[in-house]
């Protein structure tokens, strides 16, 4: 039911009377803009003008000097450089900073001439270069920022955010130097392997030149392994003939001990020469027997012998092939030599038999001859003796002769099996040196070598490998306007408040008439609803026009004004209409409650729970949703958001009715109030 034109201008008829009542009415259409334009003004850019805020830098940093990789020495100031980034940098997000000590700083700081002060120690540089030394005594540096809560507390965080990003800076600075280091040391690498590369092919050539003299040796030691063996074989030849020819001749010399009796008494008769020679004859038959009876089995005894060391050849030759068996079966193949040796002796021996006979035959014709022989038979003894010693002389020598070959055959075995582990040693050399070579090359090539600005990008990058991305949807372009929608909500409602410090919510004439009550809660709605949008109007007028506020959607900024105007005012009219004076004070309580609840600073989950509860349920959550879909963009939730406020100013207008028709009835309480404001 709309109501009669006539009743909502009761109202505002009555506010024409004074001059002072229309002041009034001007003053409750410009309140919101004391809260709303003033608020948005007074925070629009503050992190744009930190330029007008000043604060101290003191540099106590002391300059060191480092070795680079060529060997000169560089002086390194981190903290002028810090320093100088902080004092030359004119950005307004950016303190207005100023070089000065530690006193003055702290007096400073005290007394809020300084909002921050930054103390740089006298080890940073130090310890920005200590990377480069031993690891042990490598450091962080640190940095003393103090800000004072008792002066602003806000300002502790910006003065922390600004360090944050001087810090930040100054860290990639340092470290692409350091990477830039590392990155020419690469070509330092490269060469040196490259040089050792080139070192381990010589040491190669030298081991395949090794490996050829190494394998000659073996040849030759092996040889010389063969000869001492063939030598020890003859001389344990010889030992055994120069035993048996000793032996012989020391038989000999016993047989013929009176033999120079024998010839003296030839000599002394005639008459018994034939009986001499007879006993003679027998003597070196007898002899002769003895000799032949004792290599009489020679043969035998060296067949056997030649037979073991086939057999030996042969195990040898089945089971371990090597060169020595080839020894074995030479030294049995030289028993024919040794048998033909004895056999000669053997000869002799029959052939001494047959000369003795021959004489004992002829010893009649050699008669006369028989003082001669007498007087040569001493000097035969005499070399019959010096023979027996000459041939056991000869025995000793051979016999060492023989243990001397054989030792020397052991160790000419030896020194072959040594050079052959030699050639294989100087041929593992060969290939580990040439592995080596090719692993040192491909190592070399493998270290890249970069350029001036191959090694600034690298250490760019790999210093600060992640840049900040970070994309605002819907982005605004100050911090003003980020708060924009939190106060125009706020500017509205107090307009709201304000307006039922002056308008009724529904006045007497159309209480004391017959209208209905919803026609009267109308009606007294109305002339508020005029002059919120009046308020809205004129709010975001001055916010746009004189602020500088930029809305995305300037038609939903305006819709947005008015419907928060129209239930706003809705609402106050309600608690003063329900609640008479008390309703203001509710009004008060209501605002406060919705300004935590709203969560138009930081997101609402970051409040207690208690307020989580109430911030959809209170209007102004969706108003402040609704500034900010006009000042930012997105309007993905503006049809809920209407619809929300929609629903709030019909349950304010219900429940105002349902004060009017209370209104209507005539009680003792409204005759006599209790309360007058």
């Amino acid at each position: 039911m709309i109501p009669s034109p006539s009743l909502p201008w009761f109202e505002l008829a009555r506010l024409r009377r004074s001059r002072l009542a229309r002041a009034a009415v001007v003053a409750v259409t410009i309140v919101p803009l004391l809260y709303g334009a003033l608020y948005i003004w007074a925070n629009l850019d503050p992190t744009g003008n930190l330029d007008q805020v000043r604060a101290a830098v003191v540099n106590e940093d002391e300059i060191v000097e480092v070795t680079g990789p060529d060997g000169t020495t560089q002086p390194v100031a981190i903290g002028r450089v810090l320093a100088a980034d902080l004092i030359g940098d004119d950005d307004g997000s950016n303190y207005d900073w100023v070089l000065t000590d530690a006193e003055d700083a702290s007096d400073g700081l005290a007394s809020g001439e300084y909002k921050a002060v930054l103390t740089i120690p006298a080890n940073l540089s130090a310890a920005a270069t200590s990377t480069s030394g031993d690891p042990a005594e490598a450091v962080q540096g640190q940095l003393d920022l103090r800000t004072n809560d008792g002066v602003n507390y806000i300002n502790g965080t910006i003065a922390e955010r600004i360090l944050d990003a001087a810090r930040t800076a100054l860290n990639a600075q340092v470290t692409e130097t350091y990477l830039d280091n590392v990155y020419l040391g690469f070509s330092d690498i490269r060469a040196s392997l490259q040089e050792a590369a080139d070192g381990a092919a010589k040491l190669a050539g030298g081991a395949r030149q090794l490996t050829d003299g190494t394998a000659a040796a073996e040849s030759g030691a092996q040889q010389l392994a063969d000869g001492n063996r063939a030598l020890a074989d003859g001389a344990a030849q010889l030992d055994g003939a120069v035993a048996q020819l000793a032996s012989g001749l020391g038989l000999l010399r016993s047989q013929t001990s009176t033999l120079t009796q024998d010839t003296q008494r030839l000599a002394d008769g005639a008459g018994q020469v034939a009986a001499g020679t007879d006993q003679i004859n027998q003597t070196v038959q007898s002899v002769t027997q003895q000799l032949l009876d004792a290599t009489s089995n020679a043969s035998a005894d060296i067949d056997a012998l030649a037979a073991q060391l086939t057999a030996l050849a042969d195990q040898c030759e089945a089971e371990v092939p090597v060169e020595g068996c080839a020894a074995l079966r030479e030294a049995a193949n030289q028993s024919d030599e040794l048998k033909a040796f004895v056999g000669t002796v053997r000869g002799q021996a029959e052939q001494v038999r047959a000369d003795t006979a021959t004489l004992a035959a002829g010893a009649n014709q050699v008669a006369a001859g028989n003082r001669q022989l007498a007087g040569a038979v001493p000097t035969l003894i005499s070399a019959l003796d010096q023979a027996a010693g000459g041939a056991s002389a000869l025995a000793d020598g051979s016999g060492r002769l023989a243990d001397g070959a054989a030792t020397a055959a052991s160790g000419a075995d030896e020194l072959a099996a040594g050079v052959g582990q030699l050639v294989d040693g100087a041929e593992q050399l060969v290939t580990g040196a040439s592995d080596l070579a090719d692993g040192l090359a491909d190592g070399a090539d493998e270290v890249p070598v970069y350029g001036d600005e191959e090694r600034a990008n690298l250490a760019s990058t790999v210093a600060t490998p992640i840049e900040d991305a970070a994309k605002r949807v819907n982005g605004v372009e100050n911090y003003g306007t980020a708060l924009a929608p939190y106060f125009m909500a706020l500017a509205l409602w107090v307009g709201a408040m304000a307006i039922y410090l002056l308008l009724r919510p529904f006045s007497d004439r159309a209480i004391a008439s017959t209208a209905g009550s919803a026609r009267i809660a109308l009606a007294g709605l109305a002339p508020g609803v005029v002059l919120s949008a009046v308020q809205a109007l004129l709010l975001v007028a001055v916010v746009e026009g004189a602020v500088g506020i930029q809305p995305a959607d300037r038609l939903l900024l305006v819709g947005t004004a008015l419907a928060a105007g129209v239930v706003f005012t809705a609402l106050n009219q309600m608690f003063i209409a329900l609640f008479g004076a008390a309703g203001r004070f509710l009004a008060l309580v209501v605002v406060s409650l919705q300004l935590t609840s709203a969560g138009g600073t930081y997101p609402i989950e970051t409040a207690p729970g208690f307020f989580n509860f109430f911030h959809d349920l209170l209007p102004m959550t969706y108003v402040v949703d609704l500034f900010r879909a006009a000042t930012a963009g997105g309007g993905q939730s503006v049809a809920r958001d209407f619809s929300a406020l929609g629903v709030f100013t019909v349950l304010a207008l219900s429940v105002t009715v349902i004060a009017a028709h209370r209104r209507q009835r005539v009680t003792m309480g409204r005759l006599h109030p209790e309360l007058v404001v």
